[in-house]
């Protein structure tokens, strides 16, 4: 273990020193830029070139480090443009949804949310209120720990692996909501599993009575799930064939908000 120097110079809580020398060796890389060499990047450093050489096949193994276009030169590799993508697409997604969840609020005239999760809670960023006198009074902007009772938070459960699953609800609880709210791990456990295969999650009087709701997934590049789209309704508008509007229209939308490799490569060219 050493001690990491903040960018303010305090120094911060004793770090792991094979990943801080890591995560050292790709920013001098982004420093220096173009293709670089072991002597360069020990010298920058002032760390054995033994060393550096052992961290770097790491990085090229997982490549955010790859060969350059002569023996012993290094450029920085292709996962660090998929993390980007990824920070990138979140930090964007608000203003990229807004034409996406008006037309989803258009077509089904429900109440309409956008949430992701951040630091083991799920926030919801943005939020359409039905165009109908009755609507439900569903989610409101801002924190929720009702991830095991709302198909917009088991979207987002769905992402993750079982251990994080656990790890979550264990924080959390599982709160009942109603009567209707799953408050079994391995319930849970298996409804994530049918929500992966089937491709959208529902919440029926599960966090709220009498209201049904219905999820789908926004993913990265990599195919990641980041943010969910749900769509809620009161029970009585809650017929299969209003349901099954819903259930289309809703996974549509997130089709058209997750960034697949070829919409990225049209994106970039634009």
């Amino acid at each position: 273990m050493n001690q990491l120097t903040a960018p303010n110079g305090q120094a911060s809580e004793k770090t792991i020193q094979s990943v801080d020398r890591a995560l050292q060796i790709l920013e001098v890389m982004a420093r220096l830029r173009g293709e670089v060499t072991l002597a360069q990047i020990s010298e920058e450093l002032s760390l054995n070139a033994s060393t550096c050489h052992h961290i770097i096949k790491t990085l090229m193994a997982r490549n955010y480090v790859r060969p350059g276009t002569a023996r012993g030169r290094y450029m920085l590799g292709s996962q660090l443009v998929v993390l980007a993508d990824s920070v990138n697409m979140k930090a964007e997604l608000p203003g990229r949804a807004k034409v996406v969840l008006e037309a989803l609020n258009q077509l089904t005239e429900e109440a309409v949310h956008l949430a992701v999760l951040e630091a083991d809670e799920m926030i919801t960023l943005v939020k359409r209120e039905a165009r109908h006198a009755l609507r439900v009074d569903s989610a409101s902007i801002g924190k929720s720990h009702a991830l095991h009772a709302t198909a917009t938070g088991k979207i987002l459960l769905s992402g993750l692996s079982e251990d994080e699953v656990r790890r979550l609800t264990g924080m959390h609880g599982l709160r009942k909501f109603t009567n209707g709210t799953c408050t079994d791990i391995d319930a849970l456990l298996a409804e994530l599993d049918r929500i992966r295969a089937q491709g959208f999650s529902e919440d029926r009087e599960e966090f709220q009575l009498y209201v049904v709701c219905i999820g789908a997934a926004v993913r990265d590049v990599t195919g990641r799930i980041i943010a969910s789209i749900s769509v809620s309704t009161p029970i009585n508008r809650a017929t299969e064939e209003h349901l099954e509007i819903v259930r289309r229209e809703v996974m549509a939308a997130a089709a058209k908000l997750s960034l697949t490799p070829a919409k990225r490569s049209r994106e970039a060219g634009q």
